[in-house]
């Protein structure tokens, strides 16, 4: 016989309490949840007052189904009920959910002042209609009916689906299945949704409560050498405007955003002030996480530059550092710091096939500009100033020394400290 109700630990800001989650007959399913006001403490953690205050409960619902309280009556226009959020169907309010004027966005906006980036709601609102609309389980599922066990059946759907990708002449490219980060980034599209609903209690419980995510096999970003950066000061430039955004971020740690928003009237007095990041479709605005910082200019990157002003179509302070020559006032493309990265790796003897191997990309140089700046003894607390992390756990992220150990420095290092030792030991 299926018991009435189920017991489970809450955690909240008060402590951990037992809640009880009573049976609906009708729904055929645990539905109601209901805090006990027993907190979980001690050895057998007061689980048996717990289960008699879950009874007690058990009665007051059995009573307010029998006499329930009486429903005001509303004045609808049209004689029709309004629909509430969990009668929405589940493409619908996320469609909703994932645009600029919806209420999340304005909370994120208005109230706590960080508001969403155009794209980024622009890519959550197609990430919803190339991956949950298509789901063939979510037909007919409202945001109040959707449960675990349908988010795990999408689980599964999302891990063996294959990207697509259309061509100019309208081809359509099926590649490889997505990766567990991707499909992790997408749950969490339909996630935050679902929470922003729960905590405005429009619907009783968050079906993604314990649920999970997707195994990711993440793959370590590669960075230089530090044969490989001094290599590259000494390389001859076959592009100022390639080399120096190698230079910019091997030795200033600039992101790529960053270094397109670079204007002339940035720098000065031997320093670069990082106050400025582009993005397409969004324009110039304040670096990530409003991360404005000064860096120092290097003697081979001050070179650079002054290579690539005297080549500068336009020059004036307001004028981009890397300015597009087809585009007059518009930084150069994504690809051309793609593509500058490649070549000028390739230039290093560091191939395609290498660079794919070791993770190599233009954010790599970043990684490098860290990962080197811990080995030359550099304090965190200055590497996060100057590449503009607000938290070490953040920028140790950054960190890949293991890649670029010098083993036999390092053991030579060993081998004199162990001979010290034995010279004290002998005398």
């Amino acid at each position: 016989m299926r018991r009435p109700f189920t017991l489970y630990k809450e955690k909240t800001k008060s402590g951990t309490f037992w809640y009880a989650r009573y049976w609906d007959e009708i729904a055929q399913k645990y539905k109601h949840s209901r805090s006990t006001g027993i907190p979980v403490e001690g050895k057998k953690e007061r689980r048996y007052e717990a289960e008699e205050a879950a009874r007690k409960l058990l009665d007051e619902l059995k009573a307010e189904k029998l006499n329930p309280a009486p429903v005001p009556i509303t004045h609808v226009s049209n004689s029709k009920k309004a629909k509430t959020i969990i009668d929405t169907p589940l493409f619908e309010y996320l469609t909703s959910f994932w645009s600029n004027d919806s209420e999340y966005a304005k909370f994120k906006r208005d109230v706590q002042k960080k508001p969403l980036t155009p794209y980024y709601i622009k890519f959550n609102h197609e990430d919803v209609r190339r991956h949950v609309e298509p789901f063939p389980g979510f037909a007919g599922v409202t945001v109040g009916s959707l449960n675990k066990a349908i988010l795990k059946k999408w689980m599964i759907w999302l891990a063996g689906r294959k990207t697509i990708r259309r061509k100019k002449d309208g081809t359509i490219i099926e590649g490889h299945t997505l990766s567990g980060r991707r499909a992790n980034t997408i749950l969490q599209s339909v996630r935050v949704a679902i929470r922003w609903a729960v905590d405005n209690d429009e619907i009783p419980t968050d079906p993604f409560r314990r649920l999970g995510e997707v195994s990711e096999t993440l793959k370590e970003k590669g960075v230089l050498t530090l044969d490989e950066r001094k290599q590259l000061i000494e390389l001859p430039v076959s592009d100022y405007r390639s080399r120096l955004v190698m230079l910019l971020g091997c030795f200033c740690g600039l992101r790529r955003g960053e270094m397109r928003g670079l204007k002339w009237g940035d720098i000065a007095d031997g320093l670069i002030t990082v106050q400025h990041s582009y993005l397409d479709g969004e324009g110039l605005k304040h670096p990530k996480c409003n991360s404005t910082r000064k860096v120092p200019i290097t003697s081979a990157l001050q070179e650079t530059l002054e290579k690539v002003r005297d080549c500068a179509l336009n020059f004036s302070l307001e004028n981009y550092v890397l300015e597009s020559p087809l585009k007059p006032g518009i930084p150069l493309s994504n690809n051309f710091f793609r593509d500058s990265v490649s070549k000028e790796l390739e230039n290093l003897g560091i191939s395609k096939i290498q660079q794919r191997e070791r993770n190599l990309t233009c954010h790599s140089l970043r990684h490098t500009f860290i990962t080197h700046a811990q080995l030359l003894g550099i304090l965190d607390v200055e590497i996060r100033a100057l590449s503009g992390h607000k938290s070490a756990k953040v920028m140790n992220r950054y960190s890949h020394v293991p890649q670029v150990i010098d083993f036999d420095k390092a053991r030579d290092k060993l081998e004199a400290h162990g001979e010290a030792e034995q010279k004290i030991v002998n005398v």
